[in-house]
């Protein structure tokens, strides 16, 4: 129990077996929902309902934990995008928010960057690992489960709109970042380009996100032919 509570059980690696772990369970979710999408469309309300509890107890233990073993504003605040993304996905859940979920699919895109390369992720035996693996599964999987029960579709108007709140929310990551010494949005330690300097690291990150937000609505529309036979 206390290697599973540790906040500081050392980090995956990239290619390894846990690695691979967070993966093959990540497929194995995606295939239990586009196997069973007949079931989750006629149980939509209850399907939702129960990942929510699954966000919300996510949620609880992740920030009981940083309660409990010290709370340092610079490593624990909500401001990583996978933790916003994390309560974009909760308020989907309990609003089945067209407008929510808009949002969530473009931010949701950095979560398949943690997927394909993850930094200071903790192993899948400890609490932060399980806390990790939730979040991201959840996040990534929630636009299908859109898809599959209410007809929901990425639009361009919605990766202008997820534009615009990206750059609130980098502005309060950038100040966050200023204030306590924090590393949100990984602007401080920078996993890719490390000796970029700022404010140059900065202006490639929004590039790279306006990239990835038009890569990742390009994607979604060569999907949606074979998606409309499959669904």
């Amino acid at each position: 129990m206390g290697d599973f509570l540790d906040p500081e059980p050392g980090w995956i690696t990239i290619g390894g077996r846990e690695h691979l772990v967070y993966v093959l369970g990540l497929v194995v979710l995606a295939l239990a929902l586009v196997c069973g999408r007949r079931v989750v469309r006629e149980h939509a309300v209850g399907v939702r309902a129960a990942l929510a509890v699954v966000v919300v107890a996510q949620q609880v233990a992740l920030y009981g934990l940083y309660l409990a073993t010290g709370w340092d504003p610079a490593e624990t605040l909500p401001l990583h995008i996978s933790r916003v993304s994390a309560l974009l996905g909760l308020g989907y859940l309990l609003t089945g928010s067209r407008r929510v979920m808009d949002v969530l699919f473009y931010f949701g895109l950095w979560a398949w960057a943690s997927f394909a390369y993850p930094q200071q992720i903790q192993p899948p035996t400890t609490l932060l690992g399980v806390s990790f693996f939730v979040n991201h599964a959840i996040t990534l999987l929630l636009p299908a489960l859109a898809w599959i029960t209410t007809d929901w579709r990425p639009s361009i108007r919605a990766l202008w709109r997820a534009l615009g709140w990206f750059g609130v929310y980098l502005g309060v990551a950038v100040m966050a970042n200023r204030a306590f010494g924090g590393n949100y949005f990984y602007q401080r330690e920078r996993p890719l380009l490390p000796w970029l300097e700022q404010p140059w690291y900065l202006l490639v990150s929004v590039l790279a996100t306006v990239a990835l937000f038009w890569l990742g609505y390009a994607v979604s529309r060569l999907a949606q032919l074979p998606a409309r036979r499959l669904l």
